[in-house]
């Protein structure tokens, strides 16, 4: 399965990523080989004991919990640490040349082999073998050293620390911000995805991200959209205005966040209306108002005057605001950023509704 040789005295091997449709086959046969079984008599008699060679086999170290789709991304590589001629004497070798199925390079999409470093060989193996660090295995990140910023991290966990990854996914579980976050391997083929990760288990690329992403991401985003809708109702705020859209992008850039409580996912909507509202993003705005007004109700309580906020904001409907403000009037113990939106919005014109 893993067979170990000395580092120091094979300086000039490398990982070859290979590939075989039979991993416990050429397991066996990889074994044999290293050892100098499979050479005939007169070879034994008549040359010397060849190189010396180190190979892994994932598939027959992954857990049986693992996802079968994991486990068939895997269940084909085999990785060989040798010299180029003791693996072109392995390619070249009875056994594999009359086989029926072969051990053969793995190649990219130009047709190019793979090989890897000793370090990206052993943070592969430790991740396959890591029983408490959940992963998954897909398709590379595209394009990913060039990232908006605010999508790239590097990683702080154990074998992978100083590896540069992009977030995938977000999702909010009791307030606090999980992350997907993808490292593309093996030559920019395949990508590992490692699961659950916080904002302690990253460093964020840039310091708009780490203070959104950072603790409570509706707490942290409600602070900044607050500070941006005070400007917008101001005067000849245009150029406070235009320094505050890349941040109101990157909100925005974040709508697929799956949210797990019904209160946190109609808050970080109402939000997400108010930024689409800022940048005049219509199709946005409709489809956030459309999900607001889904939810909306006669009930008395503090998402449904946070949610009124928001549909206030897009559309300057006076009964919208008004109900926010006899709620706050009537529960004065209710959350402070109720208040603190109010008087953003305290001086904002309104608009005649449509009949």
């Amino acid at each position: 399965m893993h067979e170990q040789i000395d580092n120091e005295t094979n300086k000039d091997q490398r990982w070859y990523v290979m590939v075989h449709l039979k991993p416990s086959w050429i397991e066996t046969m990889l074994h044999r080989e290293s050892r100098g079984e499979l050479r005939s008599r007169g070879e034994r008699e008549t040359t010397s004991a060849p190189e010396p060679f180190e190979f892994f086999v994932p598939f027959l170290f992954m857990r049986p919990d693992v996802d079968s789709e994991v486990r068939s991304i895997f269940h084909h590589f085999v990785f060989i640490r040798a010299s180029e001629e003791r693996l072109h004497a392995i390619l070249k070798s009875e056994w594999n040349r009359t086989s029926n199925i072969r051990l053969r390079h793995y190649r990219d999409r130009g047709g190019k082999e793979i090989m890897i470093s000793d370090e990206e060989f052993q943070q592969l193996r430790a991740t396959i073998m890591n029983r408490q660090l959940k992963v998954f295995f897909g398709m590379p990140v595209e394009h990913l050293g060039e990232m908006a910023v605010g999508d790239r991290v590097t990683l702080l966990i154990d074998d992978w620390r100083g590896k540069q990854g992009k977030i995938e996914r977000i999702r909010l579980k009791k307030g606090r911000v999980s992350m997907v976050v993808a490292v593309n391997i093996l030559g920019q083929t395949k990508s590992v995805n490692f699961e659950d990760l916080h904002d302690g288990d990253v460093i964020f690329a840039d310091n708009d991200t780490e203070r959104l992403l950072t603790g409570n991401l509706i707490s942290n985003m409600e602070k900044q959209v607050a500070t941006i809708l005070g400007h917008y109702f101001e005067k000849n705020v245009a150029e406070k205005m235009r320094h505050n859209y890349p941040r109101l992008n990157r909100f925005l850039a974040y709508a697929n966040i799956q949210i797990d409580d019904e209160d946190d996912r109609q808050r970080f909507t109402s939000l997400m209306l108010i930024c689409a509202t800022i940048l005049g993003e219509t199709e946005l705005c409709e489809h956030y108002q459309s999900l607001l007004m889904g939810w909306s109700s006669d009930e008395e309580s503090d998402t449904q005057a946070y949610m009124k906020l928001a549909l206030f904001v897009y559309t300057r409907n006076p009964r919208f605001r008004d109900a926010a403000k006899a709620y706050r009037k009537t529960h004065p113990d209710c959350p402070a950023i109720l208040g603190t939106f109010i008087n953003k919005v305290r001086e904002a014109k309104t608009k005649k509704p449509v009949t």
